[in-house]
């Protein structure tokens, strides 16, 4: 009587392991943690860093305070700073100015765009060399110059 009691009990082992290794399957699969969703995709940034002139229409009043990079002439000056477009901006006065590289100035005036041809003679702007960097871009045309000592 011993043969089938152990035919039985084989029986059951298997048919417990047959239950058991599925279960334990699913478990395993069933309990890991699902895939995160995948990061938003950013906005594209743009190619062009567009700083603040950049951004103002034609026209429009700005007042910028920002240290002066370079003097071209007593009428003309580059303005150094991380919100204009390439880090520069040329400013163009109807008066001599006298600030220095690095002072600090505050600028209030117009945006316009720059054509040396154009304000040569208004602004007494020199050699067009001197200016290749701003063609066709745009200035700031100052109707106040503020030189902070």
């Amino acid at each position: 009587m011993s043969a089938p009691r152990t035919a039985g009990r084989r029986h059951r082992s298997v048919r417990r392991a047959l239950v058991t290794v599925p279960m334990a399957a699913l478990l395993i699969t069933g309990c890991t943690d699902r895939p995160a969703d995948p990061p938003p995709t950013p906005e594209p940034a743009p190619t062009d860093r567009r700083g603040t002139v950049a951004r103002a229409e034609v026209g429009a009043e700005l007042t910028v305070t920002a240290a002066v990079d370079r003097v071209v002439t007593d009428t003309a000056f580059v303005l150094r700073d991380v919100d204009f477009t390439d880090g520069r901006l040329l400013v163009l006065s109807s008066d001599p100015v006298t600030a220095q590289p690095p002072q600090l100035v505050t600028v209030r005036g117009t945006v316009i765009e720059f054509s040396h041809r154009e304000l040569s003679a208004r602004y007494d702007l020199g050699p067009a060399g001197s200016y290749r960097d701003f063609a066709g871009g745009r200035a700031l045309a100052a109707r106040e110059v503020t030189v902070w000592r």
